[in-house]
């Protein structure tokens, strides 16, 4: 019995349609982050879509669908797709995110990261001080080691990975499950926020001695310590950034 080789079209396809995808639904994000298309505006029609990109119109549905999840349009019968107000955009999507970053920083977003996170963060490293383990603090560690050895080396791409790497590791810590949950998606967000962080502070890592007062007051169960020592170094971001005039403003 003679075997027939194994067709080699579909299987390109099979391997090219996921890039060819993402590219589709990338662009079309980018251009709606953007503001190419405005809130209340219908997209071009399916037709006029697919010969921008030149794919299927299978392709193109299915690139629609990844924006309606993610909350930047909806379908309407016989009137198309049409882009929602911004207030419905899944912002804090680790796809949107990124590419955001990929576009002009946002200070406004930047700054509502920080807030949130001044609300998030200090609550999480209290309640690691009451209940992580040696277990838990370990990645904490090694982060801040890496970020001490990025600064010295003035690799501020690889501090910056370190620092989210740390971040998340404490809100791992506090053993508290929605906090925890939020340290699988608050990386991309992080990201952002460490991208005009970079670009405006006056001397990034000028904190890093305070992210090692973190983890000595988590060491030591001092969990006020811990709530106090991590508030004051998000407020520390706030004013490198000079963002506390853009809610004034």
């Amino acid at each position: 019995m003679t075997l027939s080789a194994a067709p080699t079209k579909p299987l390109a396809k099979a391997l090219v349609k996921p890039r060819v995808h993402r590219h589709v639904v990338k662009t079309l994000a980018q251009r709606l982050l953007d503001g190419e298309f405005m809130p209340g505006t219908v997209l071009p029609s399916e037709p006029e879509l697919c010969g921008m990109f030149n794919v299927s119109r299978s392709a193109m549905r299915e690139a629609i669908k990844v924006l309606d999840s993610k909350g930047m349009v909806t379908t309407r019968p016989r009137v198309g797709t049409v882009v929602r107000a911004r207030d419905y955009w899944n912002l804090l999507d680790p796809d949107l995110l990124a590419w955001s970053m990929e576009l002009r920083p946002s200070a406004e977003l930047v700054l509502s990261l920080i807030e949130a996170r001044q609300v998030i963060e200090p609550a999480a490293a209290r309640l690691a001080a009451l209940r992580a383990t040696a277990a838990d603090i370990a990645p904490m560690e090694e982060a801040f080691r890496l970020m001490s050895r990025h600064k010295q080396s003035q690799d501020f791409d690889a501090f910056n990975r370190a620092d989210i790497d740390f971040h998340t590791a404490l809100l791992r810590a506090s053993r508290n499950i929605v906090f925890q949950q939020l340290s699988n998606t608050i990386g991309a967000a992080l990201a952002y926020s460490f991208r005009l962080t970079i670009a405006r502070a006056r001397e990034p890592g000028a904190s890093l001695s305070m992210h090692g007062e973190v983890i000595d007051r988590v060491r030591m169960r001092d969990s006020e310590g811990a709530f106090a020592t991590m508030t004051q170094l998000l407020n520390i971001a706030v004013v490198d950034l000079g963002l506390s005039s853009i809610r004034e403003g």
